[in-house]
C-alpha cells in the first residue's frame, strides 16, 4: 500500500480524510496502517474504538490505557518488548504528553541511533515536536533533524517529503529562520493544495512572523467564517492556537486582549500562553511588592 495520501492527510489534519484512504485497503494490517489509524481516532477522540490486528496490538492498549491514566510502566514493558519504531514512538508521546520531555527526546535519540527502518522519519519528527516545545531545545531539534537527514543521507520515501517539510517548518519556526523563505512558501503551497485549519493556522503563524497583518487579519476571517466554524471537529481541535494566534495579531494590531486571554483561559487553561501570562504577571507583582 502507498501511504502517500495518508500521510499528507494526517500531517495537514485531515483526520477523517486520512482515515477513509486507510479503509480502502481494510485488508492490510501493517504497523505503520495501524499507527496512522490509531493517530488519526485519538486526534478525533475515537482512540477507544481503535482495535489492532498486528502484532503492535499490547503496544496499542498499553497506549491507550496510559494516556487515560498517566501511568507509563506497562507501555515502557510492552515498547521495550515489541522493539519497533512504532512503538518507541508511542512510548514517546506519552512520555511528552505527561510532561517527561528529557525522557521522550532519550527513548528518541536512543532509537533514531539505531537502524532507521520504517518509522524512523515519524520519529524524528516527533523528536523535533519535543525538542520545539521548549524554545530553549530549539536547537537541539535542529542537530537531530539534521543528524537523520545525513544518516538518511537525504535518501528517504517521497511519501515522507511532507514528515521531513514539517519537521524542517518547526525548526525554522522556533528559530526564527527561513521567515520568508522556504518556510512561509511551504505553507502556503499547503493552504492552497490542501485548504484546512491546520494549513491555514500555519499560514496565520507566518504572516504573523513576517508582521502582515492585513495578510493575517483575512486568514482569521477566513477561519471565523461559517464554512470553517461548521467543521466541527477541526474546529473544536484548533480552536485554542486560534485564539492564541488571534492574541497575537490583537495585539500587534494595538487593541485589547483581556476577552481574548479569558476565553483562552476558559478554553485551555493549560494552554502555553496562558501559562506564560500568569508567570509573566507573578513576576511583575513581586517587582510591584518589592519597589512598592
Amino acid at each position: 500500500m502507498n501511504f502517500f495520501s495518508v500521510k499528507q492527510q494526517y500531517y495537514t489534519g485531515n483526520f477523517k480524510a486520512a482515515l477513509s484512504s486507510l479503509e480502502k485497503h481494510p485488508e492490510n494490517s501493517s504497523e505503520i496502517a495501524e499507527f496512522y489509524k490509531a493517530k488519526c481516532l485519538q486526534a478525533l477522540d475515537q482512540l477507544s474504538s481503535f482495535q489492532s490486528q498486528s502484532a503492535l496490538g499490547p503496544v496499542f492498549e498499553a497506549y491507550t490505557a496510559a494516556i487515560d491514566t498517566g501511568d507509563l510502566a506497562n507501555l515502557e514493558k510492552a515498547a521495550s518488548n515489541h522493539k519497533s519504531l512504532f512503538a518507541l514512538n508511542l512510548l514517546a508521546t506519552a512520555q511528552a504528553t505527561q510532561g517527561q520531555l528529557e525522557s521522550a527526546l532519550e527513548t528518541c535519540n536512543e532509537a533514531l541511533a539505531g537502524d532507521l527502518g520504517p518509522g524512523a522519519t515519524e520519529l524524528a519528527l516527533l523528536a523535533v515536536q519535543v525538542s520545539v516545545m521548549d524554545p530553549r531545545r530549539a536547537s537541539v531539534g535542529a542537530q537531530i533533524l539534521q543528524n537523520f537527514l545525513a544518516a538518511k543521507e537525504d535518501n528517504y520515501a517521497n511519501e515522507d517529503e511532507i514528515i521531513v517539510n514539517f519537521a524542517e517548518s518547526y525548526v525554522n519556526f522556533a528559530l526564527g529562520r527561513e521567515v520568508s523563505g522556504s518556510n512561509f512558501y511551504f505553507f502556503e503551497e499547503l493552504s492552497q493544495t490542501l485548504p484546512c485549519w491546520k494549513t491555514q493556522l500555519a499560514l496565520l503563524s507566518s504572516h504573523l512572523q513576517q508582521s502582515n497583518l492585513p495578510e493575517a487579519q483575512t486568514i482569521v476571517d477566513l477561519l471565523d467564517s461559517e464554512f470553517y466554524q461548521n467543521q466541527t471537529e477541526s474546529a473544536k481541535l484548533y480552536t485554542p492556537e486560534f485564539i492564541a494566534n488571534k492574541i497575537t495579531l490583537a495585539a500587534m494590531q494595538g487593541e485589547h486582549v483581556d476577552a481574548l486571554r479569558d476565553e483562552l483561559l476558559q478554553t485551555t487553561p493549560n494552554h502555553p500562553l496562558c501559562r506564560d501570562y500568569k508567570t509573566n504577571n507573578a513576576k511583575f507583582d513581586e517587582i510591584i511588592a518589592k519597589y512598592a
